[in-house]
């Protein structure tokens, strides 16, 4: 989106802008200057949800944080649906039309022409029907109009539901427990009635009803109560019937205290198995001691070595003794006897200083304790079976045990079910009988009161009025734009094309397009003086563009052949015709139409001089017409005949302006482009450009004879 573009368009619609708004403002001033006077009155409800003081129990037990908020707005929204329901707006609308019936004198509003047209036996009989229905509290629908019209009646005086949620307001506070009921009307008395019955009618209402739905919800859970009551005590009593029979008095006590006894004699196997492994290890530890006397050094092991060199010593003794007792008492067999008596002696110390205890007590010791292991092994032993026969016998007791267990655990769990639905039940019968006395209770806390009348909303109507048409102009201004593919400049016709622009030509109105006027008046206004301007600045960069080759032959095409802009080509052919050249106009009969304003001969044809006939030249403009009967230019002459035509133009004239068909048909022109040293494009500001134009017009940016393209009516 262009913004510039925007604000342009917006500065050419100012006028608009300014007017709607201005327009609708007094229109809507007409409108509301007679607006009579409203009044607000306001009553509020306490509903107790968040009064500590008013609450004994709470339903909002088992919620909190989130769930505790979103109950109340429930409770809060509840009560305001409820508030607004037809039933109680019909109760409403009943005592509104019968406080008017029956003071037709002081109504709340001026009475309908319905109401008028009463006659003094059909209102009472409209007060009677009216004043039934409040009592049985039925909602007014538009079947109700029998032989009186009752729904007629009350929305012919505005009292209907929807007229009355029009002006009515029933709305809670964040963080209050006030219910708000607000209404605005003309009359400050009407406000006051409508906000004190609504609250009124349906506080006792709304109470009635809680109580009437507690107490059906009571007869329920009663009845429900008493069955479940009957169901519990028949199952506790199957219970006790099976206990009886089977001689259980306490199952689980008697099956766990079994359980204990088994678990304990378990232990104590455990231990006893441990404590025979163990003597029999201590024994065999004995009984290897006592095998292998030969190898323990406790028990004498190293005495048999040292007690059998002893005896030899002593064997040796003895034999040297009576060798020297026999052999006559020789100093060397005394020497010998000595010797073996040292080494006695010396063995008889050392024996004496290894073996500090004596080894025959340690055998003893190993005795006496192998004697006192083999009692207690057999101590442990016989403590084993006995164990054995006690788990065996607790073992048949709580086998037997469980077909009663699972009997009982049948009947229990019956009897628990039965129990916890009774109790369940008992509680909400508990619950609602409190809930009926001490339960939710609405109270009008604020009664509506007369009030002075509202502020104004004449400016604030006024206000919007302007906002709202301003707000309109401006999006359809900008529908406008954004739907607008319309070309209006110079700038956007290059951006468009991708071609180049060689001039610019200013808008001028049709009341104005008169040649001789634009070209001859002395003081022109403002708008011809820069269409002049532009057309001179046009005419030299032409001018330039063919001198530079001493070229004089020029094309000049557009897109639409309806929106050839005729007046712009003459006057670019007459402001030529100014500086004294002699031009030839190749022309089709729509610029023959505006020649023969200048008095220009058009009677000529390029079919004709192209058959040999011969030009007439004018003293400036000469004009030819480019009808060829329905043939194109080489189906009319050959092309060096053509050639030759051209260029005997081109000695006789200055310059040479040939009209082109549109680029639509851009085939139909490249014999006419062909005989041209260039050609240009005119183009009407204002008009758009589509996609298949665009590739028709991609050859011309590569043709080198396309000087460029020409916008004409800009409206700056």
């Amino acid at each position: 989106m262009n913004i510039q573009e925007f604000l342009n368009l917006t500065r050419k619609y100012r006028w608009l802008i300014i007017s709607v708004p201005a327009l609708t403002l007094i229109i809507t001033f007409f409108f509301i200057k007679n607006l009579p006077k409203e009044y607000k009155s306001e009553a509020k409800i306490s509903t107790g949800l968040l009064d500590p003081s008013r609450q004994v129990t709470t339903e909002l037990q088992g919620y909190s944080g989130p769930d505790i908020i979103i109950k109340l707005n429930q409770q809060f929204t509840t009560i305001i649906d409820v508030m607004k329901m037809p039933k109680n707006m019909s109760v409403l609308s009943y005592r509104l039309i019968l406080h008017d019936l029956k003071n037709p004198l002081a109504p709340f509003k001026p009475l309908s022409d319905d109401v008028k047209n009463l006659n003094v036996a059909q209102r009472q009989e409209a007060i009677n029907l009216f004043e039934s229905r409040l009592i049985k509290r039925e909602a007014l629908t538009p079947l109700d109009n029998g032989k009186l019209k009752l729904y007629d009646l009350v929305m012919s005086m505005g009292y209907d539901a929807e007229s009355i949620n029009k002006k009515l307001s029933v709305t809670h506070e964040q963080n209050s427990d006030f219910i708000s009921v607000e209404f605005l009307s003309p009359n400050t008395l009407l406000s006051v009635f409508v906000v004190n019955t609504l609250s009124s009618d349906f506080i006792n209402n709304y109470s009635l009803d809680q109580i009437s739905n507690k107490n059906t919800s009571i007869l329920v859970l009663d009845s429900l109560l008493k069955k479940k009551e009957a169901i519990m005590n028949e199952r506790i009593l199957q219970l006790k019937d099976y206990k009886i029979k089977n001689g259980v008095l306490n199952l689980d006590k008697q099956s766990q205290i079994i359980y204990q006894q088994i678990t304990d004699n378990e232990n104590k196997k455990s231990q006893a198995l441990i404590d025979k492994q163990a003597a029999l290890a201590a024994l065999k530890s004995v009984n290897d001691k006592l095998d292998g006397r030969y190898s323990d050094k406790y028990l004498g092991a190293e005495t048999i070595v040292d007690n059998q060199d002893i005896i030899n010593l002593k064997n040796k003794i003895e034999a040297a003794e009576n060798i020297y007792l026999d052999g006559g008492y020789k100093a060397t067999d005394k020497k010998k006897v000595d010797s073996l008596q040292l080494l006695l002696s010396a063995k008889l110390l050392k024996s004496n200083d290894r073996y500090v205890s004596d080894p025959l007590v340690a055998k003893q010791t190993l005795v006496q304790r192998r004697i006192s292991i083999g009692i207690d092994l057999e101590k442990t032993t016989a403590g084993i079976k006995d164990i054995d026969r006690e788990l065996d016998k607790l073992n048949a007791k709580f086998r037997g045990m469980v077909p009663f267990d699972a009997g009982v655990q049948n009947f229990e769990r019956n009897a628990d079910v039965a129990t916890k639905e009774y109790l369940e039940i008992l509680s909400r019968y508990n619950q609602t009988s409190l809930d009926k006395n001490i339960g939710l209770r609405l109270q009008l806390v604020q009664e509506g009161v007369p009030t002075i009348p509202e502020s104004s909303k004449k400016p604030l109507y006024l206000a919007l009025s302007v906002i709202a048409s301003f707000a309109i102009c401006f999006f359809l201004l900008l529908m406008i734009h954004y739907l607008d593919h319309s070309i209006n400049d110079a700038k956007e016709l290059k951006a468009a094309t991708k071609g180049k622009v060689i001039g610019e030509l200013n808008f001028v109105k049709p009341k104005n397009r008169d040649i001789t006027k634009v070209w001859l008046a002395e003081n022109p206004d403002q708008e011809i003086s820069l269409f002049k301007d532009q057309m001179r600045a046009l005419r030299f960069e032409i001018d330039h563009l063919l001198a530079t080759g001493n070229q004089n032959v020029l094309g000049i095409t557009s897109i639409k052949s309806s929106k050839f802009p005729v007046f712009t080509l003459t006057s670019l052919t007459y402001s030529f015709a100014t500086l004294g050249k002699k031009i030839l106009l190749i022309g089709d009969a729509a610029i023959a139409v505006e020649l023969e304003k200048l008095k220009i001969p058009t009677n000529q044809s390029i079919g004709d001089v192209l058959a040999g006939s011969t030009i007439k030249v004018e003293q400036s403009i000469t004009f030819l017409s480019n009808h060829l009967g329905g043939k194109s230019l080489l189906e009319k002459g050959h092309q060096e005949g053509v050639d030759q035509i051209f260029k005997a133009f081109s000695a006789q004239f200055d310059l040479i302006l040939v009209y082109l068909d549109p680029v639509d048909g851009l085939s139909a022109i490249k014999e006419w482009i062909f005989f041209t040293d260039h050609y240009i494009a005119l183009f009407v500001a204002g008009d758009s450009i589509n996609d298949q134009e665009l590739e028709k017009l991609l050859p011309l940016n590569e043709d080198q004879k396309f000087a460029g393209w020409i916008i004409s009516d800009f409206k700056a």
